[in-house]
């Protein structure tokens, strides 16, 4: 869930001498109303939030070699949202450091690595406990071949490694191993084709579900293990605009009963410049889901829907007011899956903001 405005790399970079290195930095302030903070499935509780964000991002560069060290810190602070028992909804605070790193070697191949870090912190938590106010931390480590092919193709192999490690609900922590490869496809100079497979294995802490005879669910002895297979079909166009669009296929088999699904993904991702100096970014995505398990009532299947993006549109206005200085308006609408199976909610956000670039 877009709960904390996401800030990209602009253009706008101070180079220093003898050339090699780069800065750039921006600074987001702005005010977010959410009319469901608690993602409620029944009724809503609607709140308002003053957000900040800093993003810094520092570039060494090369004729053979890219190196890339990205910093975001982002604060969310919510009002009262009921004046009569003191209902509040947690201050987020996020960390999060990234670094990448590639290099050219001796004939086609291109070799990098790089890795994540996040931490969110929730501070000022509702007496309620409640899985959206959870803090974890989570991080992870990738290594990538990519190597050029005849007919303006490439092949990307990558390897990652990921880690999450909850606060409070520690039996949701978990290491995943994810192999994968992508081959990308240049039609002309401004349209691409990619394909990709990705697989997953991802070991939780908690212990399965395991079927009774009577059709109910009993803890099982063993510890939750998943594999998931996911196939992605992508088409871009970039010319004088952005059109990006993907189709995902995901399979996930796993020994907890109730855990594994089929699910078609389709998202598509579009950005113009508009009349009166506007830009246009527009993210639509939806989903297909079927769980391959009945279980007969609820069932916890996540802690935090933050990222969990199933059904919805966010679209962004912004326009440039001066040089280094920029004003956006963003219209979210969700549908999207709870922490609990099958339990859909629906969330609709709006949010203001100024942007300083340096």
């Amino acid at each position: 869930m877009a709960a904390l405005i996401l800030l990209l790399a602009s253009g706008c970079t101070s180079t220093a001498a003898g050339g090699g290195f780069s800065a750039e930095s921006r600074v987001n302030t702005g005010w977010e109303y959410d009319d469901n903070v608690f993602e409620s499935s029944s009724g809503k509780t609607a709140g308002g939030a003053v957000t900040a964000a800093l993003f810094s991002r520092l570039k060494f560069s090369s004729p053979a070699a890219l190196t890339l060290l990205d910093y975001n810190l982002g604060y969310q602070a919510h009002h009262r949202l009921d004046s009569d028992d003191g209902l509040v909804a947690g201050d987020v605070l996020v960390n999060r450091l990234n670094a990448h790193s590639r290099r050219r070697l001796g004939g086609l191949w291109t070799a990098g690595a790089g890795g994540d870090l996040k931490v969110r912190n929730v501070y000022r938590k509702n007496r309620l406990n409640l899985l959206s106010e959870e803090g974890y931390t989570r991080g992870s480590a990738l290594l990538t071949a990519t190597r050029r092919l005849g007919g303006n193709a490439a092949l990307r192999l990558d390897y990652r490694l990921t880690f999450c490690n909850f606060e409070t609900f520690t039996t949701f922590d978990y290491v995943s191993h994810s192999p994968g490869g992508k081959l990308i496809r240049r039609l002309n100079r401004n349209t691409a084709l990619s394909f990709g497979y990705t697989y997953i294995r991802r070991g939780y802490e908690r212990t399965v579900n395991v079927r009774a005879g009577d059709g109910s669910l009993v803890r099982g002895n063993g510890r939750q293990r998943d594999n998931l297979h996911l196939l992605e079909a992508g088409v871009s166009y970039s010319k004088g605009m952005l059109f990006n669009f993907t189709w995902a296929l995901l399979r996930n088999d796993s020994n907890n009963y109730g855990f594994s699904y089929w699910n078609n993904r389709f998202t598509l991702l579009f950005a113009d410049r508009l009349p009166g100096g506007l830009f246009l970014n527009a993210y639509l995505f939806f989903e297909l889901k079927r769980y391959s398990d009945e279980t007969g009532g609820p069932l916890l299947v996540d802690i935090l829907t933050e990222e969990n993006d199933n059904n919805g549109a966010v679209v962004k206005l912004s326009r440039e007011l001066a040089g280094t200085l920029e004003a956006s308006l963003t219209v979210a609408l969700y549908r999207n899956e709870s922490s609990i199976r099958e339990l859909n909610f629906r969330k609709n956000v709006i949010t203001s903001a100024l942007t300083v670039r340096f």
